[in-house]
């Protein structure tokens, strides 16, 4: 059997979850091949590939922002894709090295029109590592006017212009309707979502979680230096304000004890990153994951107060290396982190309640006991070995249809 994966970046969540499961089927002896369209445009190989114009993209994503800043006066801060214009030659896709399936991971930012997603022959898989799949032009849908089919009625009264939202949702209604396709899930958050919507309410869709490696994720043996109890916030896209870094900075200034804690962040900087009244260390953007795997060993409890989360791979990450792990309510993490167990669940939005769970953790999961039964958690559920068959079956069940 062999798979295409077709996703737009090779770095963040989802290029991190592409990759681990390109190499989980790898080791089941299935072709697995990724096309990250940036990794394809940096390197001047597109051609090679799917004969994609690095000018023509470029052109689309100023356009983009053309329409979006003189057409339409949008509230919410959340990152969008239009999508309907067309961008890659599907005739290569469709004969590219006779594959099996196509998977589609993370495809906005304008790298393939939802018209050419329509175009391709082959079985498709689509993972929702977002909401976008089934939203209409952004990636996660705050005002949930997907539920209510991007009615005029269900648009804020203070967003003025074009409609794109509801625009684009008429167009992967207009071409994917009807077109035969199989989702995946990583969580049943975002499943419940989907179900919801009226994009695809139809189709059926299957609950596979993202997986890690457990063998490779261990903890490293790290002397601490210090005393103090090390809180770790990873996120790729930090600054951006659904990781919830503005929840965490509260909740350090107003409630904790600022002498007892050290605060590490990786990823980009956040804003308020200096405005943190603790002790405190930034890391940037790490590529490697042997240098990742130490940063989590050095830490003690991870915290990630995003206010939406279609998995968060992050915490797997964390919970692997043995880290009690702090999330809020009302989002996917909660299927990761059982309250009070391997973890706390914050009330959504309550930096009370979010220090409140960090002081818990401190005093009732910081021992090599809760250590260990975090770690067989994260091994039970989401570990490649156990979870990568569930993948080949459902290729398997989609390509014999």
């Amino acid at each position: 059997m062999k798979v295409l994966h077709i996703t737009f970046s090779n770095k963040g969540g989802a290029a991190i979850g592409v990759m681990r499961l390109h190499y989980a089927l790898k080791k089941k002896n299935i072709k697995s091949k990724i096309f990250f369209y940036n990794k394809y445009l940096e390197k001047k190989r597109i051609k090679e590939f799917f004969n994609v114009h690095e000018f023509l993209w470029k052109s689309k994503v100023f356009l983009r922002r053309l329409f979006l800043k003189f057409m339409s006066k949008r509230l919410s801060k959340e990152s969008v894709s239009l999508n309907w214009l067309n961008n890659i030659d599907i005739k290569k896709i469709n004969n590219f090295e006779s594959f099996d399936i196509v998977h589609l991971h993370w495809v906005g930012n304008e790298m393939i029109s939802i018209k050419e997603i329509s175009l391709i022959d082959k079985p498709i898989v689509w993972t929702l590592h977002d909401m976008w799949p089934f939203c209409g032009a952004e990636h996660f849908s705050y005002q949930q006017r997907h539920l209510k089919q991007y009615s005029t009625a269900s648009r804020n009264i203070n967003e003025k212009g074009f409609d794109f939202d509801k625009f684009i949702w008429k167009l992967k209604k207009k071409y994917l309707e009807r077109k035969k396709l199989n989702f995946i899930s990583p969580s049943n958050w975002i499943k419940i979502n989907f179900i919801k919507s009226h994009t695809f309410k139809n189709y059926k869709i299957k609950t596979l979680p993202y997986i890690i490696d457990i063998n490779y994720w261990k903890k490293n043996k790290i002397k601490k230096k210090n005393k103090k109890i090390i809180l770790l916030f990873s996120a790729t896209s930090s600054v951006n304000y659904r990781k919830g870094f503005i929840y965490l900075v509260s909740a350090i200034n107003k409630y904790l004890d600022k002498s007892k804690f050290i605060l590490y962040v990786i990823g980009d900087k956040p804003k308020l990153f200096d405005s943190v009244q603790i002790e405190k260390k930034f890391f940037g953007n790490i590529k490697s994951d042997k240098i990742l795997k130490k940063i989590y060993s050095a830490s003690d409890i991870f915290v990630l107060p995003s206010i939406a989360e279609s998995f968060g791979q992050v915490f797997i990450e964390a919970g692997s290396i043995g880290l009690p792990c702090i999330c809020f309510k009302n989002t996917a993490a909660t299927e990761i982190i059982k309250h009070k167990i391997n973890g706390y669940s914050a009330r959504f939005k309550s930096t009370r309640d979010l220090a409140f769970g960090i002081n818990w953790c401190k005093k009732n999961l910081l021992n090599s006991k809760s250590e260990k039964n975090i770690r067989d958690m994260t091994h039970k559920n989401f570990s490649s070995n156990k979870i990568i068959d569930k993948y080949v079956k459902y290729y398997k069940k989609i390509s014999s249809n």
